[in-house]
């Protein structure tokens, strides 16, 4: 009789829940064989009590929030437009997954003009699902299954309409 072990190859997935601010609505065309578009978005998350944000850089990977986003772009074309101002204002609850801490550095100038550059992080991963939507200010889809969320939602109501004031006086 022979001792066997079969291995178990364990998967572990790291997911984040939270509420942000949703930018640069996208759809990227992929490269290589297998060339398919998908949707991306960044998302500025909300956390702690001092205005903080962390920067999502998510691949819309859901069924569900997919045809959501899909529709949120058939419904608000603004979206795409280059001027940022003209956009509305879209304030969502998530669940990303896969998340991965990255850093990027982008190109700028310093006050008196000379090249820098900026390192930034960022949370790569994948959007999972969307538990609301609100366009400027208003709901424009929420979950089913949002009533374990209504706390989180409540909590964040308050301060999204700070958010939204400071965010008008900032582009003033």
């Amino acid at each position: 009789m022979s001792n066997q072990t079969q291995q178990v190859s364990a998967y572990f997935n790291l997911t984040a829940d939270g509420v942000g601010y949703l930018n640069r609505p996208r759809t990227v065309q992929a490269k290589g064989k297998r060339s398919s578009e998908y949707f991306a978005c960044t998302i500025q998350a909300l956390h702690g009590d001092a205005d903080e944000k962390s920067r999502f850089d998510l691949r819309i990977v859901g069924g569900e929030a997919k045809d959501l986003f899909a529709r949120l772009l058939d419904e608000f074309p603004a979206l795409l437009d280059a001027d940022y101002k003209r956009r509305p204002t879209v304030f969502v609850g998530f669940r990303a997954g896969d998340i991965t801490p990255i850093a990027f550095e982008t190109n700028a100038k310093d006050d008196q003009g000379k090249p820098i550059k900026i390192t930034t992080p960022s949370i790569d991963g994948r959007l999972l699902k969307f538990k609301f939507i609100k366009v400027n200010g208003e709901y424009w889809y929420k979950s089913e299954n949002s009533h374990s969320d209504d706390a989180a939602e409540t909590q964040t109501d308050a301060h999204a309409d700070v958010q939204d004031t400071a965010v008008e006086e900032v582009a003033a």
